[in-house]
């Protein structure tokens, strides 16, 4: 089949383009014509139809009315043009405008196309991860600072200026800038926390029954999944959400004495062994088996600050009566360590 049979063949597709009422497929076979330089003889007498066919209507003198008041103004300005003359311009104008019309809605095809079936953008995010055993300072693009605590993670849309929220896990501290009118908003899986401009810690590590926010300077609102509003924290307040229960407890403490973990230092106060165990477990990537519910239940205050794991062991036995026991690291099958384990009891 030839060029001509073929344009003669995808006429209708044509009058269906010029009505706008086309496919994508039609779309492409017009395009086609127009790359195809020998498509070009078929073409102008395709367009010569087009033209003979076209006469000017009253929807066409409306739309280019004021194109032609303009033009006419300007000739104006510049010197008189006879009527007949600008009558003339504007039939041939008319008919024009139909030929005219056709790459233009070629170009209006390809944009409304992609616009309708392209996929939708997914939005990028950024990563900052804290590995078992130590801690990592951050900073975020609007110069908000904050510390990981060991084993954590926040993850923050690349175009954090217009969305300023971080998404994360374990345990960090924030020191956010304000700026009016822009709220900062830190997600968890169960909890969602926004501020204006504040110091503030949260924990929320997923293997621990409960996740915390406490509020060290300024004002946090804490909200549900939903959007509801939990509580309101002021300075040396804490809300504790219980994830078995399902129940909120706000409470009123020494909020540094909890964030002290930025500075290298564990401090506790009137905390049970259990408590103690958890965190020096994720501190130093060990594994405490506490022996004994009374061991798990006992209380103590202690401070201590980048003391390495045997000499915590020590301390504590020395303030109470516990006995414990370091077992060395066991290598596996694949050449990897096991985690140092250490084992206490109640003497």
């Amino acid at each position: 089949m030839d060029i001509i049979d073929i344009m003669q063949t995808n006429r209708e597709k044509l009058n269906r383009f010029l009505s706008g009422k086309y496919s994508f497929n039609d779309y492409l076979s017009i395009s086609s014509y127009f790359k195809n330089e020998e498509c070009n003889e078929e073409l102008k007498k395709q367009m010569e139809v087009e033209w003979n066919e076209t006469k000017p209507t009253e929807d066409n003198k409306e739309r280019l009315a004021g194109i032609l008041n303009r033009l006419h103004d300007h000739i104006n300005s510049t010197g008189r043009i006879k009527e007949t003359v600008f009558q003339s311009f504007y039939n041939v104008f008319s008919k024009i405008a139909v030929v005219l019309l056709i790459p233009a809605l070629i170009t209006v095809g390809v944009l409304s196309y992609f616009s309708i079936n392209s996929p939708k953008k997914v939005e990028s995010w950024a990563e900052i991860h804290s590995p078992i055993g130590s801690r990592v300072k951050f900073q975020l693009p609007d110069g908000t600072q904050g510390w990981l605590n060991s084993g954590s993670s926040i993850k923050y849309p690349v175009n954090f200026a217009q969305n300023r929220k971080v998404e994360m896990s374990g345990e960090a501290w924030f020191d956010v800038v304000h700026i009016n009118s822009d709220g900062f908003r830190v997600l968890t899986p169960y909890l969602d926390v926004k501020v204006l401009g504040t110091q503030f810690n949260v924990n929320a590590y997923d293997d621990d029954i409960t996740t915390g926010v406490i509020l060290e300077r300024g004002k946090v609102i804490v909200l549900g999944k939903d959007e509801s509003v939990k509580g309101e924290l002021d300075p040396n307040q804490q809300l504790i959400y219980n994830k078995s229960t399902k129940k909120l407890v706000k409470s009123s403490i020494d909020a540094k004495s909890y964030t002290s973990w930025k500075e290298g230092l564990l401090v506790f106060k009137n905390a049970t062994m259990a408590e103690i165990a958890k965190r020096l477990e994720r501190r130093y990537n060990v594994e405490i088996i506490l022996h004994g519910d009374a061991l798990k239940a006992s209380i103590f205050r202690a401070s201590f600050q980048d003391e390495n794991l045997e000499d915590i062991c020590k301390m504590l036995s020395t303030v109470a009566p516990i006995q414990y026991k370091i077992h060395k690291r066991l290598q596996q099958p694949d050449s990897t360590f096991l985690k140092k384990k250490i084992e206490m009891w109640l003497k």
